[in-house]
């Protein structure tokens, strides 16, 4: 503190240099605080309040030393010098209360916290403002100048208790605070320490309030640090302020309107016009905009996805408008005219929201939900997508449950030989039956599965499983040569997937020929299958491609890659039951296979007239409802005896 290590009674001259180093740059900091437009969090506006009180503190100690070393009239000491005192001591304080409302836990205030909290700042408040009658902090005549009370020692007491809270939340809460914030304080300690100490040894000059200042200037470039906030590309923030200020006013429960505006044919424009292009035509719809929504915020989300928080004096209808007549007019790109398409995503707190990752979650089924739909503009987070979002976070839930008590059923569907008048293999096909939700297809929990990781699990908990059952019936004495097992693409990245194949096999005893992979022509497109068939092949195990016939189906992969058998896709069949067309392409395609030595099964057989136009075509392997729908091993069994 100010002359805080004079002796009582003793006049000392003061150098004020580092004082007014520290008000310079708590000003550059204030400065640049407000240039940049920092985002306002809770904490945020307590860090303003430091700023300001920092600035004041160093203007004042200034002050205090200026009209002390003038003798000026005695009042007009006190009164600067109460005013300074309050002023320090209060820093303490304030930056005690940054650091709770940092790791959220001013929500969690009782009577005792605030009596900790408000007890000693008010204590040293008092004693200093009363000080000028009792002389317990300090005194001032015109002999002595300005001098040191007995009590203030005190103040010290104070500014201890809150420097000891700032360590005791640092660590309760670490686990809330990034490393950033967490070194930041204890700089900010050190910082304090260091300044007290060289002012006790270096009492002429008054070091603590640049300390104090550099302490800010660490507190501001690592926690308050608007640039991380900033799209510098497009001049508003980016999504690490949208997260920031939506989660604020959750936390606050402030009642706010989200306007997420996608670009629906971003990737498609920037492929044809070009990365400039779209960078241009984004930066200067956000510098119109900006002026247009005004005082709303604006973010990037991601490429292409920007959103508006509507500010609580302006209506969503109307911004909504804006957006729309903003990206209405095509733009010019040499000779061409290009149209950006948008769609907005609505979404209010609180009625469909109460947290951060409800509205990402709502933001990234919001890309499919638009992708699926080609009239609506306007999209409200109240309708299908919550549906969709729910009901997807269930059957998520109903995964992770099923692998963890190991309640996924693996069904088996048999394939029929028309040579041998028998079932001769099957195909094992995973199965989800939940409590809740009841049978869930396959359809719609594997590609969610595949996103976020649980089918490699789940595919080796039914490979496993199959493996278990093939050794523990001796499958291959019934009749069924082998069983057809899915490989899915996430299993098929896998480094280490052919040695756990083997290791299962290997475990339970199998013949390597009593396993075919099935996989599907995705696979192939993304090259990754080629070495997998290689090491597996050599073994005796066989591949299957399955759905020939449709999506990125072609006769190069099945010239290119050593398949055993190739699946025709039910959607083929059933079109060539009804289009004579369809049925000449069909008839080629099973001479063509046969010609290849490839063995064909037809998916989809649910009639006898289906079975008798297949296996006269030459189709020696059908599967299908007409023989059986995919059963539980039990069923299975009995079919094969």
């Amino acid at each position: 503190m100010n002359k805080m290590s004079s002796e009582w009674g003793i006049r000392m001259q003061y150098n004020i240099h580092y004082d007014i180093a520290a008000m310079v740059l708590t000003a550059v900091i204030l400065i640049h605080y407000y240039h940049r437009k920092a985002i306002k969090q809770p904490q945020s506006y307590v860090f303003t309040r430091l700023m300001w009180l920092s600035f004041f503190t160093d203007f004042l100690d200034i002050v205090t030393v200026v009209i002390d070393e003038y003798r000026l009239s005695p009042l007009l000491v006190n009164t600067v010098n109460v005013v300074y005192l309050v002023f320090f001591n209060i820093a303490p304080f304030l930056y005690y209360m940054y650091l709770l409302t940092l790791s959220k836990r001013r929500e969690l205030w009782s009577r005792k916290d605030k009596l900790v909290l408000y007890g000693p700042v008010l204590c040293s408040v008092v004693l200093i403002c009363t000080s000028p009658f009792t002389k317990w902090i300090f005194y001032y005549n015109r002999t002595e100048g300005y001098c040191h009370g007995n009590g203030f020692f005190l103040l010290y007491i104070a500014a201890i208790i809150y420097m000891i809270g700032t360590v005791v939340i640092t660590l309760l809460h670490r686990s809330r605070m990034t490393v950033w914030q967490k070194t930041s304080v204890y700089m900010y300690l050190l910082a304090s320490a260091a300044g007290i100490l060289l002012q006790i040894f270096i009492s002429d000059i008054l070091l603590l309030q640049f300390a104090t200042s550099l302490s800010l200037l660490v507190l501001y470039m690592s926690l308050e640090n608007p640039n991380e906030d900033d799209d510098k590309l497009l001049g508003i923030y980016n999504r690490r302020g949208f997260e920031k200020v939506v989660k604020s006013a959750i936390e606050v429960e402030e009642r706010f309107h989200l306007l997420v505006v996608t670009v629906r044919n971003y990737l498609i424009v920037r492929e044809t016009a070009g990365v400039s292009f779209c960078q241009v035509t984004m930066m200067r719809a956000m510098e119109h905009l900006k002026a247009e929504v005004k005082p709303c915020l604006l973010f990037s989300i991601s490429e292409g996805r920007f959103a508006v928080m509507v500010d609580k004096c302006r209506r969503a209808d109307e911004i909504a408008g804006i957006l729309q007549r903003e990206f209405a007019q095509p733009v010019v790109n040499g000779d061409m005219n290009i149209q950006m398409k948008i769609s907005i995503l609505q979404i209010d707190y609180p009625e469909e929201v109460s947290s951060i990752e409800d509205v990402m979650d709502y933001i990234d089924y919001a890309a499919v939900y638009e992708a699926e739909s080609n009239d609506e503009k306007v999209f409200h987070s109240s309708g299908e997508i919550l549906r969709k979002m729910r009901h997807e976070n269930r059957i998520q839930q109903a995964m992770q449950q099923a692998l963890d008590k190991g309640t996924f059923q693996v069904y088996y569907q048999p394939i029929y030989s028309t040579k041998e008048r028998r079932y001769n293999s099957a195909e094992a096909l995973i199965r989800l039956i939940d409590d809740e939700l009841g049978f869930i297809s396959p359809d719609e929990f594997i590609p969610m599965a595949e996103k976020n990781g649980l089918i490699l699990k789940i595919g080796e908990f039914v490979f496993r499983t199959v493996c278990e059952m093939m050794a523990r019936e001796k499958i291959w004495e019934k009749g069924i040569e082998y069983i057809e097992i899915n490989l899915s693409i996430v299993q098929c990245m896998q480094e280490d997937i052919c040695e756990m194949l083997y290791g299962v096999m290997d475990e339970y005893d199998i013949p390597y020929s009593c396993i075919n992979l099935e996989v599907t022509e995705t696979v192939i497109a993304k090259d990754i299958l080629w070495n997998i068939m290689e090491r597996m092949t050599v073994g005796g195990v066989t591949f299957a491609l399955d759905d020939y016939g449709t999506g990125y189906s072609n006769l190069t992969n099945v010239l290119k890659y050593p398949f055993h058998i190739v699946k025709l896709d039910k959607s083929v069949v059933w079109y060539a039951m009804e289009n004579e067309r369809a049925m000449c392409a069909l008839r080629y395609t099973v001479e063509m296979m046969q010609k290849l030595n490839k063995h064909i099964v037809a998916e989809g057989v649910e009639t006898r007239e289906q079975l008798d136009i297949l296996e006269e075509l030459g189709c020696r392997y059908l599967q299908g409802y007409y023989f059986s729908k995919p059963v539980p091993e039990q069923e299975f069994l009995e079919k094969i005896i």
